[in-house]
């Protein structure tokens, strides 16, 4: 026996024995060793390496020496008694100590002081353990603890949980922070490092279920916010770090993980089958499962502690700055993508990202609608104002808002932007970043995919065994992979309903805050906060609200394009999958887009205001032409308070985007139109809405001299040259693929050397697109007028109106029935949705409609460019071969009347034709009716005539300076001169008669 004084030690017996000290058992049963040879008990005997004692109370002291040497010990065995248990003999330090405080706490209840003194010891040993790794090399902690947590998948354990927790906060008790922090990090990072690895590993399949589970341990527990902090700061690139290198953080490798591939030139690994159509159940809860968990580790991350939720939002701001040229890469059709593969985040990266983001946004949404809380001065801070006011998003201030602010003007801020803030704008940057680039890529690769199977096709139907036939196909296979891909990530299911209530929030908060009143606006200038607090819900009185506050020039464009988009992707996604839609969010949608589509003061971009039209579609009840989403039913034509504004709002957006300052490409205007006639042709289904149209006619003729041409008015003077320009640029095409197909057919290609060929192909394929378009716009336009003319006749019939509207069908029916038809009889009109007589019964139509008004038929019979005796002979005979019904009576008795008319009128300019020259209009050389006074020029004409001019073009015709209606003056005398002289000429021919 070693006896007292040749052992250090053994003079610590004496101090047990003197208080209270440690119990010898409990020490067996925690620490499971023992300093007693005769003890019975299966673990080891530490008696040779401490001191040799029996005695029941041991010194805190000799206990804590004991444990030291314990932990120091190389080899356990040599010191297990004979039936010691595997337990007893754990060599590694920290994981014999986390079994001493899992045991220690089983039995701390029965004896807690005693378990108190001994758990102090573990935690001081541990945080030894921590703080200087090297006294126990070659041990690895980071792979100790990563072998508990790895082990402890028992979300009821949470002894692991525990240890780490007190572990950690014994490290910062101990040391400054900076160094505690410096510490940690040595252990964990290669706990982290090690992770990451196996992470890069997986797939959405192969994922395993405690990667979380393990990621979680930094983050559950307020009490040790620095493993948070550890974390963050692992998972942190440098500032410069571009958009791929955030793929390369931790957090990166986990947002990596989805139905697409983790690069942007990585392999498609799902979706081999060839069906178009194909959605996966399966995957979509894999995907939202993992973006769940992604959301609740970034969720704990934000509410840990102060600094990790500052540190947080700064990875999110500085990776949304990285990512900014993924919004760049869309804004040309010619940019590629290969040019920022390699320095920006990917679809799989992005996509995720915004689904964790919109998911934090859920309180922001209905019902508690904190988005209410979300100030819209936000992107106004400059730079260096960033930090003090909150302002996590870097370049925030150079987003383009909807109002536009003089150069140098400095725009309104808060003194401070809370989280709610944060979240929806980097929220809707995220979405600008991810969704709207992949929903480009989708259309794209669609595209490329009906082109490969038109190709395919071509080429199997003259060699099937070809090479270029099999290549074909496997690109078809590719694309096909690809759609699938893109379009079962952007209709997950759960994420869509998240992002639906999300965009339902931002249209309730952009209603809001455009019409927040006067009054309200002056006390958020006081306070320095301008979020709209409560839920007002104010009617719709006017199509501008009566203020329009100042904050509006902070407002991105980007939240409405957003909203926008993500209606209009559910006409893109083809399956059975699509946004569920409800109510409420109809009811938020509708208003909303009311409200900013017919107003230039709210939103001055006349583009942005086209793509709400296109949003509104989406409201629409039925299947649409074109669209491939389901029918479902809505309310907000029938029942929305606000629902009689939307044709004046319609109207509104209709003539903006070809005002001057406003105007749009040519081509692009008519893709903006087509929504819109979508809608009109729903809305004349609606009585009430008719009536607003017939509303706004009334109201048009009423105010013919205005200084504004009346909306309706501009509206069906566009819908004219709408008209006319897209029945010439259709019938030019058609007649130059008619004699394209000519030349092919008599075989004049097959002599051309191969390019020309393939340049005859292009050109052929480029005409039929160009004209396929104009067909469906041009009979979209003829159909809206058929519908406007059979309620509302007189305004089309006005004296400004009526000979360009008379004009416009008779060269429209010559073209299609006289005796040239036969140059536009190409060989497939149903490829070129060229249908001529469908195109005959509209027009039909139309001029059956105004057939009642005389001004109309004389107007008809006077068209000296198209009319002739016999165009409604060539009419007629089209419309018996097609069946035209009753038209063709109506039609017959129209032109008996417009014949008589002309007949009458042709008398009547003979009688007239010696009209002195001051008594002609300068512009259209006929006899002026109602002569005015052009202010500027003094130039005399026919008040229709300058009127018609004015609706195109509000400058004086002779000398370009600017002119509206209300400026002309009539001049009377001569007036009353030329009725005089046509009543003298009348009177002569009566009495020589």
């Amino acid at each position: 026996m070693t006896s007292i004084e040749e052992n250090p030690f053994a003079a610590l017996l004496q101090e047990g024995a003197n208080s209270d000290g440690v119990p010898h058992k409990l020490v067996e049963e925690v620490l499971l060793f023992t300093l007693n040879k005769a003890s019975s008990s299966a673990v080891l005997c530490l008696a040779d390496v401490v001191v040799e004692t029996s005695e029941e109370m041991l010194s805190e002291d000799l206990v804590a020496h004991a444990l030291f040497e314990r932990l120091m010990l190389a080899e356990t065995s040599q010191y297990a008694a004979g039936n010691a248990s595997e337990v007893s003999m754990e060599r590694r330090a920290m994981c014999y100590l986390k079994g001493a405080f899992t045991r220690c706490g089983l039995i701390q209840a029965e004896r807690k002081i005693d378990c108190s003194k001994i758990l102090a010891l573990i935690l001081n040993n541990a945080s030894t353990c921590m703080r200087q790794p090297d006294l126990f090399a070659p041990q690895s902690f980071g792979a100790q603890w990563m072998e508990m947590f790895e082990q402890d998948d028992d979300e009821h354990d949470t002894s692991t949980q525990e240890f780490l927790i007190r572990v950690t906060c014994k490290v910062m008790e101990e040391v400054e922070p900076i160094e505690a922090l410096g510490a940690l990090k040595a252990i964990f990072y290669p706990v982290l490092t090690e992770l990451q690895k196996n992470i890069a590993k997986l797939n959405l399949i192969t994922m395993k279920k405690n990667i979380f589970w393990i990621l979680g341990y930094f983050v559950r527990d307020k009490r040790a916010a620095v493993l948070g902090e550890l974390l963050i700061d692992y998972t942190t690139p440098n500032p410069r770090a571009s958009g791929s290198e955030y793929m390369d953080t931790l957090l990166g490798s986990l947002l990596c993980i989805s139905i697409l591939p983790k690069t942007q030139t990585g392999k498609y690994e799902f979706f081999q089958e060839l069906s178009i159509n194909q959605t996966d159940d399966a995957l979509w809860a894999l995907l939202s499962h993992h973006q769940q968990s992604i959301f609740l580790l970034v969720k704990q991350l934000l509410v840990l502690s102060p600094e990790t939720k500052k540190k947080t939002l700064q990875w999110l701001g500085n990776c949304l700055d990285a990512n900014v040229p993924r919004g760049h890469l869309w804004s040309s059709i010619n940019a590629s993508t290969e040019q920022t593969a390699h320095s920006t985040s990917s679809d799989a990266f992005m996509t995720n990202l915004t689904a964790v983001l919109v998911r934090l946004c859920a309180p922001l949404c209905m019902p508690s609608l904190k988005v209410l809380l979300v100030d819209p001065t936000y992107c106004a801070v400059p730079n260096k104002d960033r930090q003090a006011k909150g302002v996590s998003m870097l370049r925030a201030h150079t987003e383009t808002c909807l109002l536009t602010s003089e150069e140098g003007e400095e725009r309104l801020t808060a003194e401070k932007y809370n989280f709610v803030t944060e979240i929806f704008y980097m929220t809707h940057k995220c979405f600008e970043l991810s969704n709207i680039p992949c929903i480009e890529r989708f259309v794209r690769v669609l595209r490329e995919l009906q082109n490969t199977q038109m190709a395919y096709g071509e080429v199997v139907n003259s060699d099937p065994n070809s090479e270029v036939a099999k290549n074909l196909f496997r690109m078809i296979r590719d694309q096909i992979q690809q759609v699938l891909s893109i379009k079962n990530t952007l209709a997950e299911p759960t994420n869509d309903m998240y992002l639906l209530k999300f965009f339902e929030a931002s249209a309730i908060w952009l209603t809001e805050i455009a019409m927040l009143p006067r009054e309200i606006y002056e006390q958020c200038l006081d306070k320095r906060d301008f979020s709209p607090q409560l839920f007002r819900n104010m009617e719709l009185l006017s199509d501008t609200p009566p203020f329009v506050a100042p904050y509006m020039q902070s407002v991105p464009e980007s939240i409405i394009d957003n909203l926008s988009a993500f209606l209009n992707v559910a006409r893109k996604l083809n399956g059975e999958q699509y946004i569920n839609i409800y109510f409420s969010a109809h009811d938020a949608f509708f208003k909303m887009i009311i409200l900013f589509m017919g107003s230039s003061a709210l939103v001055k971009n006349p583009h942005l205001r086209a793509k709400l039209a296109e949003a509104l579609e989406f409201l629409l009840p039925s299947r649409i032409m074109g669209s491939h989403r389901k029918t479902f039913v809505s309310h907000v034509f029938d029942n929305h308070p606000d629902r009689l504004k939307v044709v004046r709002s319609l109207l509104n957006v209709f003539v903006s985007i070809e005002m001057t300052g406003q105007s749009v490409q040519f081509e692009q205007k008519f893709n903006y139109r087509r929504p819109m006639y979508a809608i009109m042709e729903f809305l004349w289904t609606k009585p009430e809405h008719v009536q607003c149209f017939r509303d706004l006619a009334v109201e048009a003729e009423q105010n013919m001299d205005a200084i504004e041409p009346p909306i309706f008015l501009r509206f069906i003077n566009l819908l004219i040259n709408d008209a006319i320009f897209l029945l010439d640029e259709s019938l030019s095409n058609l007649e130059q693929i008619k004699q394209l197909q000519q030349a092919q057919d008599n075989g004049e290609w097959d002599r051309l050397p191969h390019t020309e060929r393939e340049q005859h192909m292009t050109n052929l394929q480029h005409l039929g697109m160009l004209a396929r378009f104009d067909n469906i716009i041009g009979r979209d336009t003829i159909n809206l007028l058929k519908l406007l003319t059979s309620k509302i006749k007189s305004i089309f019939c006005h004296n400004s109106m009526v000979d360009r509207m008379a004009a416009m069908l008779n060269y429209f029916l010559l073209n299609l029935v006289g005796p040239k038809k036969e140059r536009f009889k190409v060989k497939d009109k149903k490829e070129f949705e060229f249908d001529p007589a469908q195109t005959v019964i509209e027009i039909s139509h139309i001029y059956i409609n105004l057939s009642s008004d005389e001004s109309f038929c004389l107007a008809v019979s006077q068209d000296g460019r198209s009319y002739s005796e016999q165009l409604f002979s060539y009419a007629e005979s089209i419309l018996i071969r097609i069946g035209g019904g009753q038209l063709i009576g109506d039609m017959s008795e129209f032109a008996v009347k417009v014949a008589r008319m002309g007949a009458q009128y042709k008398e009547e300019q003979e009688l007239l034709a010696d009209a002195p020259e001051e008594y002609l209009d300068p512009i259209i050389s006929t006899l002026m009716t109602d002569p005015v006074v052009l202010p500027s020029s003094k130039v005399t004409v026919d008040r229709s005539t300058i009127a018609r001019h004015l609706l195109s073009d509000q400058t004086d015709p002779f000398n370009r300076e600017p002119l509206t209606m209300d400026k002309v003056k009539s001049n009377e005398a001569l007036k009353q001169e030329i009725e005089s002289w046509i009543q003298g000429k009348r009177d002569a021919a009566r009495a020589n008669s």
